[in-house]
């Protein structure tokens, strides 16, 4: 989940907004790098007409504009339905376990647990191993490049379960594997503007997150060049537009641009209504800018939504937390109460490995207790 790693945090408000933040990077990272969940776009459009050419069979781009609908709106056993599917329809094809992959770890994300990595990695083994048959039997500059754009993922996904549950560093190899890949996929078809989405999304965050190592000059700044990349991403490519604009989201909360957070977040929730992927980041939003009202209302909706399938309780934590703070701010405090007593119907419930990663919240909402 792509974490947000800040220096020198000096106090304890401040460490519990970049862990929650954490939350709001990763979930709309996810949202972001549904990848060539490609294809929002595709139907409807000449571009797409000729991308159906030069790739194997155009009914796989059909599938993936389904299960990015799917998983937006959390329907997740449906999206995985689709990418088996996929792999009975298509089994040469890389796309169908490619998107299994990604919708395993996006129900790992959005449960904020570990739960079928196994699984997951062999799903993106097996995309690499036919992507990367197709590519070396392929004559086609097109179908190629697409290959490689596949492989990119492939890697990109990888960094994303490592950053999460794994090791920084193998985040970083795979992180670099992806970028080759990507660069590899330019040189088959330029023209490819969905690589760029890969390509802005390395370059963002490689700069942003390198702290000293960019100030000293032993990794260049191109924050810039990435976002220039997403852009372009946006506007031009063949089935990652919307990737690409919430990719955007994640990088304005980044950059603590929370204007262009909430209307980027809002107008995603219009097309994806049913889901929690766009939630969170205005949620966070809203309650940076101090939306208090704005920022109840969405964890309000938040929290409903979590509360039929709370797993580990995490995220039920997460908005019983932030509504107290809310309703503090806002001086409703029968409703602040009500938020943080909440937690006493399922503190029993909840796992110890939850207790550890949320210990500060729980201590927070059990002191606002009536004693």
């Amino acid at each position: 989940m792509g974490p947000r790693y800040v220096v020198g945090c000096r106090s304890h408000e401040n460490r519990e907004i970049v862990r929650s933040n954490r939350k709001v990077l990763c979930t709309a990272a996810i949202g972001a790098l549904l990848l060539a969940s490609a294809a929002l776009v595709v139907c409807q459009s000449v571009v797409a007409e000729s991308v159906a050419r030069s790739y194997p069979d155009s009914t796989p781009l059909a599938r993936m504009i389904e299960i990015q609908r799917r998983l937006y709106n959390d329907e997740f056993r449906t999206a995985d339905s689709v990418a088996s599917l996929m792999i009975t329809e298509h089994p040469q094809d890389p796309a169908g376990h490619l998107f299994r992959a990604i919708v395993r770890l996006t129900v790992m994300f959005d449960e904020e647990e570990e739960s079928g990595s196994d699984r997951f990695h062999h799903s993106l083994d097996s995309a690499h191993l036919a992507a990367t048959k197709v590519r070396d039997t392929s004559t086609s500059n097109k179908t190629q490049a697409w290959m490689s754009l596949f492989l990119g993922h492939v890697e990109a996904y990888r960094a994303l379960w490592e950053t999460r549950f794994g090791s920084r560093f193998s985040a970083l190899q795979s992180g670099r594997d992806a970028k080759r890949e990507y660069q590899r996929g330019l040189a088959y078809d330029s023209s490819l503007y969905d690589l760029y989405f890969g390509l802005g999304l390395f370059n963002y965050y490689k700069s942003a997150k390198a702290g000293i190592l960019r100030w000293i000059g032993l990794i260049h700044n191109d924050t810039e060049k990435g976002i220039r990349q997403l852009y372009l991403a946006a506007e031009s490519s063949a089935v990652s537009k919307e990737a690409a604009r919430s990719a955007l989201i994640w990088i304005y909360s980044d950059k603590e641009a929370y204007d262009s957070v909430i209307v980027l977040s809002r107008r995603m929730l219009q097309q994806y209504p049913d889901g929690k992927t766009f939630l969170w980041p205005l949620a966070q939003a809203c309650y940076e800018k101090k939306d208090y009202d704005g920022a109840a209302s969405a964890y309000t909706t938040l929290r409903n939504r979590v509360s039929v399938r709370p797993g580990n309780y995490f995220n039920l934590i997460e908005c019983d937390y932030y509504l107290y703070r809310c309703y503090q701010a806002l001086e409703k405090n029968d409703l602040a109460h009500g938020a943080a007593q909440r937690l006493q119907t399922y503190e029993a419930q909840i796992p110890q490995e939850t207790r550890r990663r949320q210990r500060s919240k729980i201590a927070y909402l059990k002191r606002m207790w009536p004693q």
